[in-house]
């Protein structure tokens, strides 16, 4: 298994910036784990031990934004405590078909969600942003069921799973955004810890290599947060969003056209 002794200083430092990107991507708007994911496979994990070890970075860069989202009274506890149940089931859920999926059928699962977060983002998103959800919160069966289908992706791969839930807090729920971004990073808590609970008695976490990013993802949750809660938020998180989702878009492109591994 690969140790933390046997990575040069440079790969160290690597992994410590994929933390902190991911952690500030995934408070800030989402799709850390596009950034992470990659990095920790060039660092000499195979894709299974990758998707593993990165929930640690996720988790936490997720309890330190939630930690500055909670001292600035941002997040809506009853409202919250509402969404948790079922994504954390979900992702329990999504752990499990982790293991069973054929690696192969991740990249189609992984395109099918880009492309809908793409579509999603350039077509009800922007104007859900800028609108700041005026229409009155409200959570029922229906967003149940939205947020444990939410959980499900996020045990399996995570990847843009907070984009789906910023979106689902955003237009199901209709919370203002900085509580929807406040929730969105609360959420991510329990589902990757349920993940990494599965994960790990399974063996795949590599534990010395996710501690590495797990210090970035400190650094990158703190100042992720201190954007999201600022009064320019709504324009920062579109504009990311966007960018990361159109870089998937391109990273899926050259993997299909010229058939990288």
């Amino acid at each position: 298994m690969l140790d933390v002794s046997s990575l040069a200083p440079e790969m160290l430092a690597l992994g410590a910036f994929a933390g902190l990107v991911c952690g500030f991507l995934n408070t800030v708007a989402s799709s850390g784990s596009a950034v992470s994911l990659p990095i920790l496979m060039m660092m000499g994990l195979d894709p299974i031990a990758a998707n593993a070890t990165n929930r640690l970075g996720v988790l936490v860069g997720a309890m330190t934004s939630t930690g500055t989202f909670q001292r600035a009274n941002q997040i809506p506890w009853r409202m919250a405590l509402r969404v948790l149940p079922s994504v954390t089931l979900g992702s329990a859920v999504g752990a499990l078909l982790a293991e069973y999926i054929p690696a192969r059928d991740l990249g189609i699962a992984i395109t099918a969600a880009v492309l809908v977060a793409f579509v999603l983002l350039f077509t009800k998103v922007k104007a859900a942003i800028e609108s700041a959800a005026s229409a009155p919160v409200h959570f029922g069966i229906r967003e149940d069921m939205i947020f444990f289908g939410i959980g499900v992706w996020l045990g399996f791969i995570v990847l843009d799973g907070a984009t789906y839930l910023l979106l689902a807090l955003v237009l199901a729920v209709h919370l203002p955004l900085v509580q929807a971004n406040a929730t969105k990073s609360l959420a991510l808590v329990p589902s990757s810890v349920m993940a990494l609970i599965m994960f790990a008695l399974d063996g795949a976490v590599v534990w010395s290599v996710g501690a590495v990013m797990a210090a970035g993802s400190i650094v990158g949750g703190m100042l992720g947060a201190r954007v999201a809660g600022s009064a320019s938020a709504k324009k920062w998180v579109f504009r990311l969003l966007a960018a990361v989702i159109l870089g998937e878009l391109a990273n899926l492109g050259v993997h299909y056209f010229f058939h990288t591994a």
